[in-house]
């Protein structure tokens, strides 16, 4: 085997990569709902002739590699990646998609795989897609998927490109005195351990329970329209989220207080359509000690936007990419400190989707859903895309440390609605 064949992880792959350890996976999943019964066989004919546009979903990691290496897979087969489950109710897609989030993935294969649920009850199918995220971050998955599965149904709405980082490209020199004016500052604000104990700080356990939460996305937009301090859908979605552990927290009789959200943010630009993982963060504190709710999402909005005004996430970025090529091991500390659950608590991530009506094996897609696997000492992982004028959050526990998952889905559900009711004056 030559060595012309391998390529190379790069660093961000290979360090996520090798974050899946013990009862921790490396993927992701998207749960595509469609109407009308289909076979798995349906599935496979459509991938077998769209995949030949993502070469990475038929490669895998190179045996006896010296570094973490993809490798072409001389014995694909399609049937071993899509396979048929079913029958099964809402509850029961529940499971499978929680049974998927605590299976590795073979990595003697290509890190991706696809269970198809039919017939799901109402007439209707599901894919449980399970993609590894060394291979795609969440920009880039929904990229594979609109390639893939997703195609417009009827006239589309104009969608513009998700933006990269703000402004002109900068000479590399610049650039990095520009990020390394900020530096100290944008460490401390975004990586200082200045969170409080919470319940999701506990050892990730094996087995895991997923929810959701389904609404329609114009509502978010008109609440953050409306709000006293005008807020980004994503800032609803946060705000959201805050409500939810506010109620969850308030009945484990835990402090309402001290909890940080890390937000991933995009890197992407328009120059990298191939790239699997560029993304940064932003770590925001959630105002759970706020009553109302419409002043907690105006603390959101005022936390997120200060955030981007300062370019923190480009920031860190800028730290984590020149740290790792001076030293990996002192990369590698700096990302293990990053974990540290008094950095942050939770995960909350938003991944625009297509905005237009859309069909899957020529049905319509009625939901579109999202999970990413918890971290040690990070009980609770919230996932959220929107697709087809709807926003869906999806939810990944630990139900040792998060038992009552359905009190935080129907406490975010209630937010959005107490937030509705504020801002409509109702």
């Amino acid at each position: 085997m030559g060595s012309a064949e391998l390529e190379p992880l790069d660093a961000e792959d290979a360090r996520i990569l090798a974050l899946e350890s013990g009862t921790v996976r490396g993927h992701t999943c998207k749960v595509i709902v469609i109407g009308g019964e289909h076979e798995a066989e349906e599935v496979r004919a459509v991938l077998s002739e769209r995949i030949g546009a993502f070469p990475r979903l038929r490669q895998r990691l190179a045996p006896a590699a010296e570094i973490p290496a993809w490798i072409d897979d001389p014995g694909f087969a399609i049937e071993e990646h899509v396979v048929a489950r079913g029958p099964a109710d809402d509850a029961g897609l529940r499971r499978i998609a929680g049974d998927a989030m605590t299976q590795q993935l073979d990595r003697d294969r290509p890190l991706w795989a696809i269970d198809v649920v039919s017939p799901l009850v109402g007439g209707r199918s599901a894919l449980v897609w399970r993609i590894h995220h060394a291979i795609a971050d969440g920009m880039t998955a929904m990229r594979m998927a609109r390639g893939l599965l997703l195609e417009p149904a009827g006239e589309q709405p104009v969608e513009h490109a998700p933006a990269g980082p703000a402004g002109p490209p900068a000479h590399h020199t610049t650039r990095t005195v520009r990020a390394a004016t900020r530096m100290p500052a944008a460490l401390w604000r975004q990586l200082g351990p200045r969170g409080l104990p919470t319940p999701l700080d506990r050892p990730a356990g094996p087995r895991r329970e997923v929810a959701f939460v389904d609404v329609d996305l114009e509502q978010l937009r008109a609440i953050g329209h409306a709000a006293p301090l005008r807020a980004t859908v994503n800032d609803v979605v946060l705000a959201a989220v805050a409500g939810g552990l506010r109620g969850w927290l308030g009945e484990r009789g835990a402090p309402e207080e001290g909890l940080r959200a890390k937000v991933p943010v995009s890197l992407h630009g328009l120059d990298d359509a191939d790239g699997a993982n560029r993304d940064s963060f932003m770590v925001v504190d959630l105002p759970l000690a706020e009553a109302d709710p419409l002043e907690r999402l105006c603390a959101v909005a005022r936390a997120t936007r200060a955030c981007k005004a300062r370019r923190d996430a480009q920031t860190l970025d800028a730290f984590f990419r020149d740290l790792s090529h001076l030293s990996r091991a002192l990369g590698r500390s700096a990302q293990h400190w990053a974990m540290n659950p008094r950095v942050f608590a939770v995960n909350v991530s938003n991944v625009p989707g297509p905005r237009g009506p859309q069909r899957v094996l020529g049905s319509p897609l009625l939901e579109l859903h999202s999970l990413a696997e918890i971290a040690d000492r990070h009980a609770l992982r919230v996932s959220v895309v929107s697709a087809a004028g709807r926003i869906s959050f999806g939810l990944c526990a630990d139900p040792d440390a998060v038992g009552d998952l359905e009190v935080l889905s129907q406490g975010i559900d209630d937010e959005i609605r107490a937030l509705d009711a504020a801002v409509s004056g109702r």
